[in-house]
């Protein structure tokens, strides 16, 4: 049995044609895929019957059993999952890079088998990157190949704190043509310990910092943010007017407050805290449940303020300020905050502006609150807080999780590539000041 030709070494976004070749026709075949996983091992398995021709095809075929159902090329991927105790350990010695997933395929009677090792990179060939520790900033710069210019995104990332996962979305943006900063903001060295009080004269400097950056487009600048990341991106978007394009994954219309919370916006401006919305006290949760504005069944009490119209447009961010086309990602299973409501919240603020650039907001059914790029594990929806230690459940459905992060990505991309050179011909088809 043989794999037909994988790659070695690909992006980690990339999808792949898994086809096995040499099985007895008819015979039940077994596909395992697993790799490291933040400190531990994931494992996925599906068993398949082979073709009259002896082809195991997962771009064609569903599997018999196993860790997912119905046809899906990358089902292997998504569907990996912890595995602890004697099978951990034996899986251990294939193992030796955190990058490399080992796909196996084995026969039912387990006396023929083969594999293949899979790097999976999120710098493409020719990408560079280096460490910014300059004007107060802490990011890292990724550099397309090429002496551009070219468009370029600052990506931040949410209440974890760090770079988290903004430098692997940058860097992925970086392999796909866009220069791209992933900025840290709290929880590095030189920076605020917390999500607190935050100046958005930090991300200031930082757009001027990387407009002036060898190979950069200065005039086609975007932001991408996730969760309190992706509220930061729209509130980006609506005070620094160099930003043409605003990407936001499950974020929020609404201002919110610190993280632990303090009693304190997350946000400064001028010096002046931004005014934020505060979920409600246990006492004025019985209150609104009384007055008939919240249902016992609503999972969060960060969606009363969004029933209180005077009380969330104090905390409204005016997104319709927004320099360029905007595009907001969310799940209908978010449990960690209702990312649905509080981006439909955005989206009629826009409408109600007559606001005058495209603007998309992307929902999934079955999807919750860790959408990002593909192909990653989804399994693993409950973790601990890295920075608070609470328990958190982010929601979601493995497989809605994956095709929410599958779709959005490419639609992001596109979306992104899109948006910055309208930019750029909008400024080319601008009059010219001209002198008689």
């Amino acid at each position: 049995m043989n794999f037909d030709p994988l790659p070695s070494q690909c992006l980690a976004d990339q999808s792949l044609e898994i086809r096995l070749r040499g099985a007895i026709p008819d015979e039940p075949v077994v596909l395992r895929l697993c790799s490291r996983f933040m400190d531990g091992i994931v494992l996925s398995e599906a068993t398949f019957r082979a073709d009259e021709l002896g082809l195991v095809d997962l771009t064609r075929d569903a599997p018999t059993s196993g860790s997912y159902d119905g046809v899906d090329p990358m089902g292997l991927f998504w569907s990996r999952a912890p595995v602890t105790g004697e099978r951990a350990a034996s899986l251990q010695a294939l193992l030796d890079d955190p990058m490399t997933a080992v796909l196996v395929a084995e026969s039912a009677d387990g006396s023929r088998s083969t594999s293949h090792r899979i790097r999976r990179v999120f710098e493409g060939p020719e990408v560079t990157s280096r460490p910014v520790n300059e004007q107060g900033l802490v990011g890292v710069l990724l550099q397309p190949p090429g002496p551009g210019p070219h468009p370029a995104v600052l990506v931040v990332g949410g209440s974890g704190g760090g770079l988290g996962g903004s430098q692997q979305r940058a860097s992925l943006l970086a392999s796909h043509g866009f220069s791209a900063l992933a900025l840290a903001y709290f929880a590095s060295e030189g920076l605020p310990a917390a999500l607190d009080r935050i100046p958005l004269e930090y991300f200031g400097t930082a757009l001027q910092w990387l407009a002036v950056q060898p190979g950069v487009a200065a005039d086609r600048l975007g932001v991408m943010g996730s969760s309190r990341g992706g509220e930061l991106a729209l509130l980006l978007g609506a005070h620094f007017p160099t930003i043409r394009a605003v990407v936001a994954y499950v974020p929020s219309g609404i201002v919110w407050g610190a993280y632990p919370a303090t009693g304190h916006s997350a946000w400064t401006l001028g010096g002046e805290e931004i005014p934020f919305a505060e979920t409600m006290t246990l006492e004025e949760w019985g209150k609104a449940l009384a007055e008939g504005k919240v249902s016992e069944d609503s999972f969060d009490r960060s969606l009363v303020p969004l029933r209180d119209p005077e009380y969330a447009q104090r905390a409204s961010i005016p997104v319709e300020r927004i320099n360029g086309p905007v595009l907001m990602i969310s799940g209908t299973d978010d449990k960690l905050w209702p990312s649905f409501e509080l981006s439909e919240f955005a989206v009629r603020r826009l409408r109600e502006h007559r606001f005058p650039h495209r603007f998309e907001h992307l929902c999934y059914a079955g999807a919750g609150h860790n959408i990002a790029w593909p192909h990653g594990p989804t399994t693993m929806p409950r973790s601990v807080h890295p920075v608070s230690g609470v328990a958190i459940d982010m929601g979601g459905t493995p497989r809605g999780d994956a095709h929410a992060r599958l779709d959005s990505w490419w639609r992001m991309l596109a979306f992104l590539g899109s948006a910055l050179n309208d930019a750029q011909a909008r400024r080319e088809r601008a009059p010219t000041d001209t002198k008689e």
